[in-house]
């Protein structure tokens, strides 16, 4: 699926979409893995999260990918833990996602090329496909991920997803907010 999703060049099928269901339905998918490694998976649903206007498919893939990664990463490590929180930030009119672990870490000059395709430090076991399509969908959204890290402490990846530029498909405002793509 990372293969087709990465090769396809295709406009996100954007639709008003409760973004805490799309991050809790990876969650419920993913929490047996976590549990399978030793890893505690911890959800922060974030609270008066407006409906955003996101391909959610595509928000899923991105975030599943990227929780695999950090459970994988948090594997043998002592108190193992992946938080994965939701926040809306009105003032910017952006949605975020973060993911952080307590696992290996990334080192700060590998950081730049995590993104590149064919790039794993799984071996056999990845691809080296999760995280180039997890900026592509992102991008597609016109957002991008932030990444930061540090060697045996763990790293978090914030996906941001900005909700202005085009205006909302005549969904009502949302908690006093007008919604934007």
């Amino acid at each position: 699926m990372d293969m087709l999703s990465f090769s396809k060049d295709r406009e996100p099928a954007l639709e008003p979409t409760d973004l805490n269901e799309t991050v809790g339905d990876v969650i419920e998918l993913m929490q047996s893995r976590a549990t399978e490694l030793g890893v505690t998976l911890v959800w922060s649903a974030g609270e008066a999260i407006p409906r955003v206007t996101i391909d959610p498919e595509g928000i899923h893939r991105a975030v599943l990918n990227i929780v695999t990664n950090a459970i994988d990463a948090c594997e043998g490590a002592d108190n193992a833990q992946v938080v994965v929180k939701t926040q809306w930030d009105p003032r910017d009119s952006i949605a975020r996602v973060s993911v952080s672990d307590n696992g290996i870490g990334i080192d700060e000059a590998e950081i730049p090329t995590i993104f590149q395709i064919f790039a794993s430090s799984k071996g056999s076991r990845g691809t080296g496909l999760g995280l180039p399509v997890s900026q592509k969908i992102v991008r597609e959204h016109g957002g991008k991920i932030i990444v930061t890290s540090r060697p045996g402490q763990g790293a978090t990846f914030v996906i941001e997803l900005p909700m202005s530029g085009r205006a909302d498909r005549g969904e009502p405002p949302v908690d006093g907010l007008t919604m934007f793509e």
